[in-house]
């Protein structure tokens, strides 16, 4: 993938928010929303909910987690 789209959008009146896509991320994207909050311990959430997604990604149980991926820690 070559594009991340990351915005602060407001909802209109439906609770509705629109994006548009660029076309070279094609039809089928993921998407995850996460509320605004003003608070730095929501600041903080926020990373820690981010990062544990990130743990969660197929990148990090196929790839980093691999037997052949050891090798770098050997370095």
């Amino acid at each position: 993938m070559s594009s991340v789209i990351r915005k602060q959008m407001t909802a209109d009146a439906n609770h509705t928010i629109h994006i548009v896509l660029p076309v070279e991320m094609g039809d089928e994207v993921e998407v995850v929303v996460f509320p605004i909050s003003s608070t730095k311990l929501a600041t903080q959430q926020e990373s820690l909910a981010m990062a544990k997604l990130m743990d969660e990604s197929g990148f990090a149980k196929n790839i980093l987690a691999s037997t052949e991926e050891d090798c770098w820690n050997d370095l």
